[in-house]
């Protein structure tokens, strides 16, 4: 029997009224469990590119999919962001995914984990070390190992980072391995410091890809754990002191200090949460800063200072819960069109000479993908944006909060059949579940 398929009111009554160490009754914890590996076996089946093991966008249902060339790579199809291709968010989801693998080994401690997250963090690597333009993160790399797209962007690198300090802090590399790895963090920190933090394109002249010193929590909390982790795995206090300065300086468009937004947390929909949410704010985008306000309140000293980030990622929290129920309006039998083929797009393409008609033509190209693969946005809606939403919550550590809303926690990430799914954003629910390990806050 598939677990997804268990009935709704046996998994609650499981979950509410836990069975005894001496009852032949499965324990919920275990279906969990086992739902969470359901997950990772599906990722390494589907979505995990065997040369590089970077992680992809989608595939079909038995893995089907078709990697852009080195001369679509080049030639910026179907755009320079390689937005709508299978390879499009590799920095972006490695960087996430490998604090999840990374966690699974300290608590399995098994060789095989270690391999696992080893190679995903080769595939970070290979993405900071492909591009000509100092400071510049790859979102994908092709067959050659080297050709890739133009455009990075904040997404991307802001998990690089992430990624990058919890495997170096993991237990998993040896002292030989850390050294080389800090060394490539420094290298790709201090050329964009050297360009006030503004995200270059791999091409001089065709523009930059976000600024991590714009307005805003979602942003702000980025820059300050750059800082602050490059410290962590330095002791080089040029990172300390330029942590500190950013914290009191107010971004451009703000009227705050970066400290008081990080305090107050990502805006998101409350009102109507119902309605899905209606911000800007995406929970698969502002899932990193999340995970950086945590990683900040656990490496602040200042317990004035902890405390700060520690009510920005609580706040956070309470908000995104409101969304958890969303997983409900998804039908695991739905029968929404997907396609692989995203050459499709193709007849759109055209020359791009900057930064800001590659965005212009990504935009025209996805009306067209959303007629080709509704299932697309189906998915992004009703899946990737509740399961972003649980590893929200589950960052906090606020166990209050959490066994508040812990059978929606545990319904959400029972709820989907992931052999059923097109798009690989389901991966979040291996980081969401170690991350609860790790904290007690949910139990195997």
């Amino acid at each position: 029997m598939k677990i997804y398929c268990y009935p709704l009111v046996l998994i609650i009554s499981l979950f509410v009224f836990p069975a005894s160490g001496q009852s032949s009754v499965k324990r919920p914890e275990n279906a969990l469990e086992q739902q969470i590996e359901l997950a990772r076996l599906e990722i390494n089946k589907r979505f995990i590119d065997p040369k590089f093991g970077i992680l992809l966008d989608y595939a079909g249902k038995n893995g089907e999919n078709s990697l852009p060339t080195p001369e679509e790579c080049r030639d910026d199809k179907p755009n320079g962001l390689n937005w709508w291709a299978p390879m499009e968010n590799g920095a972006f989801f490695n960087g996430i995914y490998l604090d999840g693998l990374c966690n699974r080994w300290k608590v399995t401690t098994k060789k095989a984990d270690e391999l696992e997250a080893r190679k995903v963090a080769r595939g970070l690597v290979k993405l900071a070390t492909i591009g000509s333009v100092p400071g510049f993160i790859s979102r994908d790399v092709a067959s050659d190992g080297k050709s890739h797209h133009v455009s990075g962007s904040d997404d991307q690198t802001g998990p690089w980072f992430y990624g990058m300090w919890r495997y170096v802090k993991s237990g998993i590399p040896d002292q030989e391995e850390k050294e080389k790895l800090v060394r490539l963090m420094v290298t790709v920190g201090s050329a964009l410091e050297a360009r006030n933090w503004q995200l270059p394109c791999d091409r001089e002249g065709y523009g930059f890809r976000g600024n991590l010193t714009d307005k805003g929590c979602r942003i702000a909390v980025r820059l300050l754990f750059i800082y602050r982790a490059l410290y962590d795995v330095t002791n080089d206090q040029k990172w300390l002191d330029g942590y500190h300065r950013r914290l009191l300086e107010v971004p451009e468009g703000d009227s705050l200090n970066r400290l008081e937004l990080c305090a107050r947390g990502i805006p998101y929909e409350t009102t109507h949460p119902e309605k899905g949410n209606i911000t800007e704010n995406h929970f698969w985008i502002t899932g990193i800063s999340q995970a950086n306000l945590k990683a900040l309140v656990e490496m602040e000293q200042s317990v004035e200072l902890r405390e700060k980030f520690r009510q920005g990622l609580n706040i956070t929290a309470k908000k995104a819960a409101l969304h958890l129920s969303q997983y409900k309006n998804f039908d695991n039998q739905h029968d929404k069109a997907f396609t692989e083929n995203w050459r499709l797009l193709n007849p759109l393409w055209k020359p791009q000479p900057n930064i800001s008609a590659t965005l212009k033509l990504a935009l025209q190209q996805v009306r067209e993908w959303d007629k080709l693969s509704p299932a697309r946005g189906y998915e992004d809606k009703y899946m990737r944006e509740p399961l972003f939403a649980c590893w929200v919550v589950l960052l906090s550590g606020n166990k209050t909060l959490i066994h508040e809303h812990e059978s929606v926690l545990r319904n959400a990430l029972m709820h989907y059949d992931w052999k059923q799914l097109h798009t690989s954003r389901f991966f979040v629910v291996v980081p969401a579940y170690y991350e609860a390990i790790m904290n007690g806050t949910l139990q195997r």
